[in-house]
């Protein structure tokens, strides 16, 4: 098999397989997992997003698959071991040249082969797919999306969230203020009073101020986000379809 447009198409999936490969895609803001059936839920956790993925049906035994290795061009071949009749997932599609003809092939996992971390596919001809099966480009839209509506999903039923200093030492209080009554910037100016370590507070307000955010502790005082972890938060019922909140990955 011809490799060089197999290995194009496959040169953006090395950035693909480091940010989406494996249980699914972390979702990048510091809130926690909460339940989708409950009318409040608190838990704690990290929440990551499952890829969408196509079955199929295996044709035939022990169909060959593609192997292609992230740092080399060359295509090899290896047993899958699959039956006539397994359904398998696949993700994405591609396409190679063979001679002549255009394969299509379809993206299974990533896999560690010869210790070299490789991209596994099948050709289309030995599956028979439950649906239509997206091209790389596709699929990469698409998961962003999920992940955006799932985030988007998580901040707007957010109640409040329950956090405590990182440090033993404690953390700083600030206070915000104007400088004039006709001002309309606010100024955050730290104190000498600290929050103890291992005190929890829960808070609805968290207020950025150029590059740093602030989360609001009550009675007019306000703490570094970044001097906090987050034990906990607390959702209202996400308001998702279904088949975003099957994505869902509670950790």
């Amino acid at each position: 098999m011809k490799t060089k447009k197999l290995f194009t198409s496959l040169a953006a999936a090395v950035m693909l397989s480091a940010g989406l490969a494996g249980t699914g895609m972390a979702m990048g803001q510091p809130v926690h997992a909460a339940g989708t059936t409950q009318s409040s839920n608190t838990k704690t956790g990290t929440v990551s997003v499952k890829h969408r993925t196509v079955s199929a049906i295996v044709n035939s035994d022990n169909p060959k698959l593609v192997v292609v290795a992230k740092d080399q061009a060359n295509t090899d071949q290896i047993d899958s071991n699959y039956t006539k009749g397994q359904t398998i997932n696949v993700l994405w599609s591609t396409e190679a040249k063979q001679g002549d003809k255009t394969v299509t092939l379809y993206y299974i996992e990533n896999r560690t082969i010869n210790g070299k971390d490789s991209f596994v596919f099948i050709p289309s001809t030995d599956v028979t797919t439950s649906g239509n099966v997206p091209t790389e480009s596709a699929f990469v839209e698409q998961a962003n999306n999920d992940v955006k509506a799932i985030q988007d999903a998580y901040k707007r039923s957010l109640q409040y969230i329950t956090v405590t200093p990182k440090s033993k030492k404690g953390a700083k209080i600030y206070y915000a203020y104007k400088k004039s009554k006709k001002s309309k910037k606010i100024t955050f100016a730290a104190s000498k009073k600290t929050i103890k370590y291992g005190k929890k507070y829960k808070s609805s307000k968290i207020v950025k101020n150029g590059k740093t955010r602030y989360v609001y502790i009550g009675k007019k005082r306000y703490v570094k986000l970044s001097a906090l972890k987050i034990v906990s938060a607390k959702y209202a019922p996400l308001n998702l379809p279904d088949d975003l909140k099957n994505l869902i990955v509670e950790n």
